[in-house]
């Protein structure tokens, strides 16, 4: 009774590591930036007298919930309001997609009833990616036959290609220009 389930494969092309890299380093910079920002600014200008304790602290965590709500609107809004593409993954051409039969491993686009669902996906993943640096995420992602993360197998998601014109998503994955010199 105690068989291994073998997930099948998925249909189409999925997003590589190296897109899901850089994908990750846009989304996550804009809002660390801000915070790092931020954080710079209210070293700075808590050594002005008299006014740079208040400004600085004011402006430190002016800018600190400027980044968190940055980090909830690029990871979370976007790819629920924009086909399941943050910032990052539309610069990429990848998207997240909901799996709707875990057995068949068929694909649906992210919905109107998903904001919950891309929420928890999107809290795991910063917990994820918080884990010495991600490397958790870069683990499951090598070694995942669908690419799969935690916050994917827990969401139930995979990330896959798109056209870059169309937004649907590739049946073949892209070919990488390295190949293509073969």
């Amino acid at each position: 009774m105690n068989e291994k389930v073998e997930k099948p494969d998925v249909k189409v092309a999925l997003a590589t590591f190296k897109e899901r890299l850089i994908a990750a380093l846009i989304d996550y910079g804009i809002y660390v930036g801000i915070i790092v920002v931020g954080i710079i600014l209210q070293v700075a200008i808590g050594y002005v007298p008299i006014i740079g304790s208040w400004l600085s602290w004011l402006l430190g965590l002016l800018m600190y919930v400027v980044g968190i709500a940055a980090m909830f609107f690029i990871s979370i809004w976007m790819p629920y309001k924009n086909d399941g593409q943050s910032i990052g993954k539309k610069n990429q051409n990848i998207k997240i997609m909901f799996i709707d039969d875990e057995a068949k491993w068929t694909l649906r686009p992210v919905g109107e009833d998903d904001l919950g669902k891309v929420a928890i996906r999107g809290l795991i993943g910063w917990i994820e990616a918080s884990i010495a640096f991600g490397l958790l995420a870069w683990y499951l992602i090598t070694n995942d036959k669908n690419r799969q993360r935690f916050a994917d197998q827990l969401g139930k998601t995979v990330v896959v290609q798109c056209d870059q014109e169309t937004g649907q998503v590739l049946k073949k994955p892209r070919v990488v220009a390295e190949k293509k010199k073969e």
